[in-house]
This record gives C-alpha cells, structure tokens and sequence, in this order.
C-alpha cells in the first residue's frame, strides 16, 4: 500500500498550500484592520479557519475527496491511530506539506527576529541599566510564579498530552515549566514597533521597555529549553552544560565576531553600497547563528536575534536590508508561520470543561504581565502612569506564544485544548494591547525632548507598519 505522496506531489501542494495561505491571510488580515485590530490578528485567525477548526472531520467529513487531491495517500502517511477522516483540511493541507511549512515558518521567524535585533538602538541604553534589569527580572519572574501556582489545577487529562498513559505521560514539572513559559511571553518586536512609531523610543520608558523586552525573550526561551529539557528527561548536569553553552554562544558573538565585523561596518559606511558579498556574508552570519541556538535549545528566534544584535553600522544597514527583508518576512513568510500554527490548532475539542481552566490561564497571563510590567517598571524607576504603559505593551503575546505552543504541543507535553489555550492568550492579548495603549498614551508626562504622539497612528496602525512578533 502506498504511504504518503511522491515528491513531486509534495512539492505540488506545498505550492498549493502556499497560494491558499496568502490569499486568507491578506483577506482575514484586512479585515482585522477594518475592525481596528493589527493585520497579525487576522492572520492568525485565518491559520485556524485553515486548520480541522472550521475545516476538519468534526465539521465535515468528505466522502468522495478529489482525486486530484490524492487524499488517500496522504492521509496513508498518518499513523492509523490518529489518523482523520477525510476532511477538507487534511486533504488540501497533508501531513507532508505541513513539515515543509513549518520549515518556513520557522525560516521566517529567523529572518524576522534578525531585522528586530539589527533595529535596537544601543544609545538609547546608557545609563539605564537599573531599570531595565528590574523590568526585565519582574516580567519574567513573576509569570513564572504564576505558572507554578496554577500548573497544578491544570494538571489533568484535559491540558496533559497523554494523561492516561503514564509511560508517555509529562511530569508535572515539565508540564508546568512549558505553562510557565507560555506565561512569560512577551511580544518584543510589538513594544519595539509601536514605541518606535509612536515617537518614545528616546524616551526613558521607551528605551527601558524595548531593552527589558529584548532580556525577557531570551531567558523566556530559556525556560522553554529548561521545560523541553525536562520533559525529554534531562538530568541537571546537562540543563548546566546548556546553559553554559548559550552563554558561551552569547560571549562569542559580542567579545569575538562583533569586532571581526566592524571592518565590513566601515566599507559599507564609507561607500553606502550593500554589495552581494556583504549581503552573503550577513545571511550567512544569521543562519549559523540560528543553527546554534536551535542546537543549543533556544529557538532559532534567538540566534537571530543575536545576529542583527551584533552587526554595526546598525542604523545604515537597517534601512538597506529592512528594504530587502521586510516585505518578503512579514507579507509572505510570516503568515505561513501562523498558517502551520492554525493547521494544529483544534477549537471544536473545547468542552464546558476545559473553559474553567483555560480562563484562569488567560487571567494569570494577564495579570502577570500587566500588573507584574507596571510594578517592576515603577521599581525601576519609572511613573505609575509610564509602568501602565510597559505593562500594556509587555502583555501582547503576538505570535511568540504560538511558537511556545507549538513546541510543547509537538514535544508531546500539552494537550490540543492547551494549544488552542495559546491561541486564545496571543488573539486576546493581541487585540486589548491597542485599546489599552492607546488610552496610557493620554496619561503620559509630557517631556520636553520626548514628543507625545497624540497625533500619531492609532497602535493598530503602528503594528501594521512592520511585521508583529
């Protein structure tokens, strides 16, 4: 018997695939904008209306697919104990085309993160240490607390994958590292892209938050390591051997590769010219950088980020390859990330039950993330009225938290009901941060050297004018 579709018919689809995904996520993406929300809503709205939500077995059941469609191939491919019947998602959308989406999409996180990191502003960060540790440490601490204070209540068959097999079953404290990094996501390229658009990235808030933002996804990840790590049933000796190995990863891009860099900074500052070497040579850069972190357990997200955080020329560069870069990471790539996301995404497996849970999950992010960023920032330093601010803004999931999701989903630790728990945190979050900020705006001390933006774009106008992570 034939088990899964020939090449040429995986790449047929993966084509296919592709051309569906941009068409829904520039139409549901448009109309989020329409209602006031950032495109990156409706984009990962139309990943679910992809996925077995409105399109799966549960909905409907198609009995005659199209052979065209070589639906019976596809699906020989699957396991036969979880194997679906026929259905439109799984046909148009079969298990082999989704790896090489997924692939993409995390291409496209790589890419992304990279241009996020080429875009911080060091000078924005003399002097500001103290708050930005504080920010940093409460905004993640504090989530993680909330984390372990409620992972035991969700402890149970509805959010555990395979709760009633104890041989593949997750400990505990696996499950409850991976709810505690789902917890502690922040949104980074979102602070960034709307502190920048609204004219405060020179202010002490601004700069301070953008910072704090940039420490929080990188010991997020490291949560999420430390989680995947234990769940595969890591011992201590090798979590410490991880984590000696990122921060020797970390040391040698700044203190090594840093400085071997800053001849090519110079010859394009000398001659405004990105040539196809230099351009080769920065690529190059990011994928080994992303290779690493992958390896080191830390998400490609990180390695590029670390890329474009040691580049110099910054500001220059930015301007060039944001140029080359941008369109084509957020109008194309990004959306197949979302896409692959809302492809293993289930909302008809919700029952009665599992609402109780997934509300008191949704509420402690919440709270960790707004309440926890206001505090740390006024320890830190800041006005009650500029912590409002940040807490809004580290609140935003974006899509960060479906990349948290998918991982502890794929590594067999969370259940489809606490993976669609991910996508309920990142499209409530997501859509509040704009209403809420913009009200903060009104209650900010004005500065003399910082311009409030009360004419500015409205937050949903600033996401959209970069890619929202």
């Amino acid at each position: 018997m034939t088990v899964g579709l020939k090449p040429d018919l995986v790449l047929a689809f993966v084509l296919l695939d592709l051309a569906i995904i941009f068409i829904a996520a520039r139409l549901v993406g448009a109309l989020a904008l329409r209602v006031g929300q950032p495109r990156v809503v409706g984009e990962i709205v139309a990943g679910v209306l992809l996925g077995p939500t409105l399109l799966g077995a549960t909905a409907f059941v198609w009995g005659q697919p199209w052979k065209a469609l070589h639906c019976a191939d596809s699906l020989s491919f699957i396991p036969e104990a979880t194997r679906p019947l026929p259905n439109i998602s799984s046909c148009v959308f079969p298990q082999q085309a989704r790896g090489v989406l997924g692939i993409i999409g995390q291409i496209a996180l790589m890419f992304f993160m990279f241009l996020v990191g080429l875009e911080l502003d060091y000078s924005l960060l003399k002097g500001k240490l103290r708050g930005i540790l504080t920010v940093a440490i409460g905004v993640i601490t504090i989530p993680i607390a909330l984390g372990f204070a409620i992972g035991p209540a969700l402890y149970n068959k509805t959010f555990v994958a395979n709760f009633a097999n104890p041989a593949l079953k997750p400990s505990q404290t696996a499950f409850t590292l991976f709810v505690a990094a789902m917890l502690s996501v922040t949104a980074f390229p979102v602070m960034a892209r709307i502190l920048q658009e609204k004219n405060l990235t020179r202010s002490a808030m601004g700069a301070i938050g953008v910072a704090a933002a940039a420490v929080v996804t990188v010991l997020m990840f490291l949560t999420l390591a430390v989680a995947d790590g234990v769940n595969r049933g890591l011992s201590t000796s090798d979590h410490v051997v991880k984590f000696v190995g990122v921060t020797v990863f970390i040391t040698a891009l700044f203190v090594v590769v840093r400085p071997l860099l800053a001849p090519l900074g110079r010859r394009f500052e000398e001659t405004g010219e990105m040539t196809s070497t230099m351009f080769a040579t920065i690529v190059i850069l990011m994928t080994v950088s992303a290779y690493v972190a992958d390896r080191l357990g830390v998400n490609v997200i990180v390695g590029g980020f670390l890329a474009g955080a040691i580049l110099p020329a910054r500001a220059q560069l930015f301007k060039v390859l944001s140029a080359h870069m941008s369109e084509l990471t957020g109008t194309i790539l990004l959306p197949v990330f979302l896409a692959f996301s809302g492809l293993n995404t289930d909302f008809t497996k919700l029952g009665v039950g599992a609402m109780g849970g997934l509300t008191l999950f949704v509420a402690a992010g919440i709270v960790g993330k707004w309440l926890g960023g206001a505090v740390a920032a006024r320890a830190g330093g800041l006005s009650w009225a500029e912590g409002n601010a940040v807490g809004i803004l580290m609140n935003c999931r974006g899509l960060l938290v479906l990349v948290v999701a998918l991982i502890a989903f794929q590594g067999g630790a969370i259940s489809p009901v606490m993976q669609v728990g991910g996508v309920l945190m990142a499209l409530i979050t997501t859509a509040m941060t704009g209403p809420l900020f913009d009200v903060a705006l009104k209650r900010l001390p004005a500065a003399d050297d910082v311009p409030l933006p009360a004419e500015g774009p409205t937050v949903a106008e600033a996401m959209e004018a970069g890619p929202v992570g």
